[in-house]
């Protein structure tokens, strides 16, 4: 009789034990599949806030070149969409890594956000001509800016010029136009993203920005 309640014993601490294990190979999976979606969502965050400022940085240089009395209404929208993007993913970024407890309100600057969606404000309000705040449509012909526009945009060009410099230190093979070239999935293993999101606050930090309706007021 001992011996069959010994039997019973260890078959039921058997079937518990493989409920254990299947149970926490059940989670393991969750998890991983938790950490490939937030992989994806952050490779794409990435590589888009890349693109955004590298483009934005040859847009801005074609302006300067062009003797910045006007625009072309193409470079207009686009710069105006990617300071959006710019200042979408930026956001999308700080809050993973804040969820993730990478980093801090203290330690990264949120403005930059900010300062890119006053960016866009300023293109779409007062260069483009449209009404609504934000929205990035194509004048119909060359916008002649005036002499407070042109400043503006320099003190964007330099700005966003500073932000390229940085992109390239961490992603030296990204451009414009291709990001194909770019493993983003190993620059997010190798959490570059996060250094690359504490430099960038700690650069408009230096460069005096303090809040947002610089650009737009």
């Amino acid at each position: 009789m001992a011996q069959k309640r010994h039997i019973i014993m260890i078959a039921v601490t058997t079937l518990l034990l493989l409920i254990c294990m299947f149970f926490l190979y059940k989670n393991v999976q969750e998890n991983q599949r938790y950490e490939q979606f937030i992989s994806a969502q952050l490779s794409e965050s990435l590589s888009a806030l890349v693109t955004a400022i590298l483009a934005n940085d040859e847009i801005l240089q074609q302006y300067t070149s062009g003797g910045r009395e006007s625009l072309l209404p193409e470079q207009a929208t686009n710069l105006c969409a990617n300071f959006t993007t710019v200042s979408t993913k930026y956001n999308d970024l700080l809050n993973t890594a804040i969820h993730l407890n990478k980093v801090t309100h203290a330690d990264i600057n949120p403005i930059l956000g900010n300062v890119a969606q006053d960016i866009t404000f300023f293109l779409a309000r007062s260069v483009i001509g449209n009404g609504l705040l934000g929205d990035c449509s194509m004048s119909e012909s060359t916008i002649s800016l005036d002499a407070t526009q042109s400043m503006k945009l320099t003190e964007i060009r330099e700005l966003n010029n500073q932000w390229s410099e940085i992109v390239k230190k961490y992603v030296p093979e990204a451009t414009s136009l291709s990001v194909s070239e770019v493993d983003w999935n190993d620059l997010v293993n190798q959490k570059v993203w996060i250094q690359l999101l504490e430099e960038l606050s700690v650069n408009l930090e230096q460069s005096g920005m303090t809040g947002i309706n610089r650009f737009f007021n």
